[in-house]
């Protein structure tokens, strides 16, 4: 997975054609705007040009899909918030009809940190809204907000798209490797075997080397009978 904002003309340009230099057919999906970018801002006025450039991005690597974060930081009435943001992504979504890529929404905000828009619930009246979206799960996300994992994937089923894995304690987002926080992975990959098996993995680790990125994917497809395809993207392989 790349970061569209982490990336600079001679990454797009220079860089991704050595990389997939040689690959008959390559895999690669992209980060929507996230940093600089915030649909429940409603000073924002640049979403739609960032948009537009991630999809032409896209577009232009054969990427399989762009991630869409529904919001950072929100202020005001939570229900007003969630109606600018649909507004929003109306708005993405008929300018995404001019190209080749799928949309995923993710799952984010933490409960803990008052930027919790869409709970569990909110997630799935969202997917409702818009039936052209995928679902993309962050397990992170969801340990730290209360789900039961296995149930949301069960309830996602072959909606859910991709997934972004990775571990913590249940109080902070540090994207640790899988088995270094207290997520039950049996249960989790038990479910997606069984409910999404063509579903896309990213192993979205921070502050790990790409040998120990390589090594974790080693366990997860020698120890949980994984049959889905992986995408490597660790923050500081990608950075």
């Amino acid at each position: 997975m790349s970061f569209y904002e982490f990336g600079n003309d001679l990454y797009w340009n220079t860089l991704l054609k050595q990389i997939f230099a040689g690959q008959l057919k390559h895999r690669l999906s992209l980060h929507g705007p996230c940093i600089a970018t915030n649909l429940a801002d409603p000073t924002d006025s640049h979403y739609l040009a960032q948009y537009k450039q991630a999809l032409e991005l896209a577009a232009k690597w054969q990427a399989d899909f762009i991630v869409v974060h529904t919001n950072e930081a929100f202020q005001g009435d939570k229900r007003s918030v969630q109606s600018l943001v649909k507004q929003r992504l109306n708005e993405l979504f008929a300018l995404a009809k001019g190209y080749p890529i799928e949309l995923l929404i993710e799952n984010v905000g933490l409960r803990n940190k008052e930027t919790l828009l869409f709970d569990w619930q909110d997630y799935c009246d969202l997917l409702a809204t818009f039936p052209a979206a995928g679902a993309l799960l962050d397990t992170g996300h969801a340990h730290i907000n209360g789900w039961q994992l296995p149930q949301v994937i069960e309830k996602l089923g072959p909606r859910l798209t991709a997934c972004h894995l990775h571990d913590n304690d249940g109080t902070a987002d540090d994207h640790r490797p899988i088995g270094r926080g207290n997520i039950p992975w049996k249960p989790v990959f038990k479910a997606i075997n069984t409910f999404c098996p063509e579903t896309t993995l990213v192993f979205e680790y921070a502050k790990v080397n790409l040998e120990t990125t390589l090594a974790s994917m080693d366990d997860v497809f020698n120890n949980y009978c994984v049959t889905t395809q992986p995408l490597i993207k660790s923050d500081d392989v990608i950075k």
